[in-house]
């Protein structure tokens, strides 16, 4: 049976995708709310690329990004792809990036992987999905709950779940609408106003007013629908 390996939306540019295709696996796309590629019910794996590595240890996205990773997964990986002797020409800090990658591994228990280039991370993403045992056939779990410690939790993870929102928008939505029941009721223009995107907004009013079904031809001709579908006529 084909291995199925699930690739976020924004990994669809990068091409890695597309010689996983090559390679034999069938690559499903999903807004994944952690990592770049979902392996199994356990596996998940976030590419990096060197610079991308890098800038995300400085402003403090690495170690969120891990959190949730390790929270959701008990078998996170990091794939670093590109040239690492880089690191040293990028930042005269390149102690505190492997710093930072340490304690990862020793916080987050995270494994770790380096590619040349798209193609060896293609391969490697490829080779672990072969190598896991969890068959192609089985439902994965993409978002897989982690454990909470009040409700606050529980609402900022669900309001994170909407496309495109991370953990500042959510709090965001929250702290300015004040409940999830609010947000679901606000405006197109309201939901702007916070978000500072009409696309978001609208994206997220699609999501919360279009009708659900069970018809996965119908939900992909809800996806084509026009937000103007949505308002009544005057």
């Amino acid at each position: 049976m084909m291995l199925r390996i699930y690739a976020d939306y924004r990994e669809k540019n990068s091409g890695v995708p597309d010689i996983i295709k090559e390679l034999g696996a069938l690559v499903i796309f999903d807004n994944l709310s952690v990592g770049d590629y979902i392996i199994s019910d356990n596996i998940a794996i976030e590419r990096k690329s060197v610079e991308d590595f890098v800038s995300s240890v400085f402003d403090k996205r690495f170690f969120d990004q891990l959190r949730r990773l390790s929270e959701a997964y008990s078998k996170p990986f990091i794939l670093i792809e590109g040239d690492t002797e880089k690191i040293r020409k990028i930042t005269s800090k390149w102690k505190a990036i492997n710093a930072a990658l340490i304690s990862a591994i020793v916080e987050f228990d995270l494994r770790v992987i380096y590619s040349s280039n798209r193609r060896e991370s293609a391969e490697i993403i490829y080779k672990i999905a072969e190598k896991s045992s969890i068959q192609a056939k089985r439902s994965l779990n993409l978002h897989e709950k982690p454990k909470f410690e009040n409700l606050r939790e529980i609402q900022l993870y669900v309001v994170e779940a909407f496309p495109q929102i991370g953990s500042k928008l959510a709090e965001r939505l929250l702290e300015r609408f004040g409940s999830i029941e609010k947000i679901c009721s606000a405006s197109v223009s309201e939901l702007e106003k916070v978000l500072e995107s009409r696309k978001k907004a609208e994206e997220i009013y699609k999501v919360i007013h279009t009708s659900y079904s069970t018809n996965k031809t119908s939900n992909e001709k809800n996806n084509k629908t026009s937000l103007l579908d949505f308002l009544e006529p005057k």
